[in-house]
């Protein structure tokens, strides 16, 4: 299973990742690959459980490209950003040389490199750039990358392309520079919604281009084009695996180089097989959520559209469990329910969400052991809600009810006017990690008196994707947006303006909740609005996430629950050059849109 992204921050360089006008005087001499000879294929995996259709549209969500996270191998950003460095040490110029911020931060102007190619030959030019950007904002379903708001077309003036927003968008480099994967124009001309048609046959700068397509793997070539230089791999090779033990399997026997996947007790399933060759480096990520559906219906799920039920679900979770069972102790317990993962919380410390989440579960004021804040019971309890049968009264032991709830007998759970709380949790069983955690999470709300079973997409990765972009799930686990400073995530999760779109609603880009708040909007605006350059900028920042960790946990559109890994598993039996502990240069896993610059690192082993 593939997980998203979000770095680790310290509260200087944090402010500096959008304080950068121009980085034109950042190097980028390691992209490009002086290799004399390409090296063997380079097997990989991403994400498990994805169904393989011919589907590389970069411009939809759910697309094959999209799934396995294998998009910028064909299509590349303008700069490669690493969501573990926030500074400006982490902004690499790609198909882009500089970028400057103009009128207050509402315009920004980008200067394009000249010598890049797409893989049919043709050139690349700033006309290219212009009409990606023109395409999302012309096309609002299209905006896969969640680029904000554009108040006008862009213009293209030599080799700069100046984009021109509604407001300043001083901290949302990562999705305009970072996440926007640039296409032909002729291939997506301006006045057809790009994302409604499948793209069989992919035309894009990267540095690899399709070779072969089968439902059991996708093979890759080198772009004899690439302006970066002659790839050290012979080809990659994406292999369809259908759960995480696949994977595991695979990287056991070495028919993988490198994998996105968590093992259970790695150093002894993985790492002692091989120690010479086989590495792990799971570096800090993002936070797992459980996402609760507040859309139309709620998916058919009672109860969770009250913001006191979702309060009492979060609290009644033991996230050590999870932690331990579900994550093999790879993933920490989430203690904040504002959102932000521990570094951040560094960052941007704020009392008051520091530690408001019990890791163990609240039941009742006597089921945690010195937790002095709300409960499963006196949530409940205030919000009208009748105890189910064997509930012990208030401060009275043992806390716990006598029968599950399971639906079947309302009196043996807790119900308003006879209407239970009943919700499943959508997951894929593929995903054996977060398939653990729901089965887990299941259980001990049961025995909390919640009626709450799992839900299994038995369609893998696209199925699951698909139901959470349409709102047709009821509550689901699903990793964090990723990015290099808190303005991605938190944007991802509470940002309904630029996720969420037509009627019915979609939520491709995030925001899969559905959660619409002005106040959210606001602090939102204001937080991309601010020059973090400047001491009030930095003022303003720092206000307007304390508005948001306010807005998540108390509105609660999604609770914190892990503080999730960026998986990564590899073997240097072929390649050596892999990011690592020792030498963090980008973000370790095998995801967009790393994958160009990690792969152009590596080093072929001599046979």
């Amino acid at each position: 299973m593939k997980l998203g992204k979000i770095a680790i921050v310290a509260a200087g360089v944090a402010l500096g990742v959008a304080a950068c006008g121009s980085t034109s005087s950042t190097s980028s001499s390691s992209s490009t690959s002086t290799t004399s000879s390409a090296g063997p294929a380079l097997y990989e995996e991403a994400t498990t459980g994805v169904t393989f259709t011919q589907d590389f549209n970069p411009y939809e969500s759910s697309s094959l490209a999209h799934g396995l996270n294998m998009t910028s191998l064909v299509y590349e950003p303008l700069y490669e950003m690493d969501a573990l460095n926030p500074a400006t040490s982490g902004m690499h110029p790609w198909m882009a040389s500089s970028y400057q911020f103009e009128n207050g931060g509402a315009e920004l102007a980008i200067t394009v490199k000249s010598n890049v190619k797409f893989n049919d030959g043709s050139t690349m030019t700033a006309k290219d750039v212009a009409n990606t950007f023109a395409l999302l904002k012309a096309f609002p379903d299209a905006d896969y990358s969640g680029v904000p708001t554009q108040s006008a077309a862009p213009s293209v003036s030599g080799q700069v392309v100046t984009l021109t927003f509604a407001s300043p968008q001083y901290t949302n480099l990562w999705a305009i520079l970072g996440s926007t994967y640039i296409t032909q124009a002729s291939a997506f001309p301006i006045g057809t919604d790009p994302s409604k048609a499948p793209v069989a046959n992919p035309v894009g700068t990267g540095p690899f281009m399709l070779d072969s397509f089968s439902t059991q793997a996708v093979k890759f070539k080198p772009n004899p084009h690439y302006w970066g230089g002659k790839p050290p791999e012979s080809e990659v090779v994406v292999p369809n695996e259908s759960t995480n033990n696949a994977a595991t399997e695979a990287l056991d026997s070495n028919t993988l180089d490198w994998a996105g996947n968590e093992i259970p007790s790695v150093v002894a399933n993985y790492i002692n097989l091989n120690p010479n060759t086989n590495h792990v480096w799971y570096a800090s990520g993002n936070t797992v959520t459980l996402n609760f559906n507040l859309g139309a219906g709620n998916g058919g799920a009672t109860g969770i559209g009250d913001v006191a039920v979702r309060q009492a679900v979060s609290l009644g979770i033991d996230r050590t469990v999870l932690s331990s069972i579900g994550e093999s102790g790879y993933e920490a317990a989430a203690t904040s329910a504002g959102g932000l993962e521990p570094g951040q919380q560094k960052a941007y410390p704020n009392p008051t969400y520091a530690n408001d989440l019990p890791v163990d579960s609240a039941a009742t004021p006597t089921s945690l052991a010195g937790w002095t804040g709300p409960t499963v019971q006196s949530v409940l309890e205030a919000d009208g809600y009748t105890a189910p049968t064997g509930w012990t009264p208030s401060g009275t032991p043992p806390a716990q009810t006598n029968v599950a709830c399971d639906g079947s007998v309302v009196a043996n759970c807790w119900n308003k006017g006879g209407a239970i709380i009943k919700f499943s949790i959508w997951d894929p069983e593929a995903f054996s990690d977060y398939w653990a955690d729901a089965s887990e999470i299941s259980s001990q709300l049961q025995a909390e008196g919640m009626d709450v079973t799992t839900d299994n997409a038995t369609g893998g990765y696209t199925q699951w994707q698909d139901a959470m972009n349409n709102g047709q799930f009821q509550t689901a686990l699903h990793w964090g947006a990723g990015g290099n400073i808190p303005f991605v995530q938190l944007d991802n999760w509470l940002d309904y303006s630029i996720n969420c779109t037509g009627t019915p609603v979609v939520c491709a880009s995030g925001d899969y909740s559905q959660f619409n708040s002005s106040a959210a909007q606001t602090a939102l605006t204001q937080y991309e609005g601010a020059d973090p350059t400047t001491s009030a900028g930095q003022s303003t920042i720092a206000s307007a996430i304390a508005t948001l960790e306010g807005i998540m946990a108390t509105q609660i559109p999604d609770t914190p629950v892990l503080y999730g890994a960026d998986w990564n598993v590899y073997s240097t039996a072929h390649y050596t050059g892999w990011p690592s502990a020792s030498n963090p240069y980008m973000d370790p896993s095998p995801d967009d849109p790393e994958l160009p610059y990690i792969l152009m690192q590596l080093k072929p082993v001599a046979s």
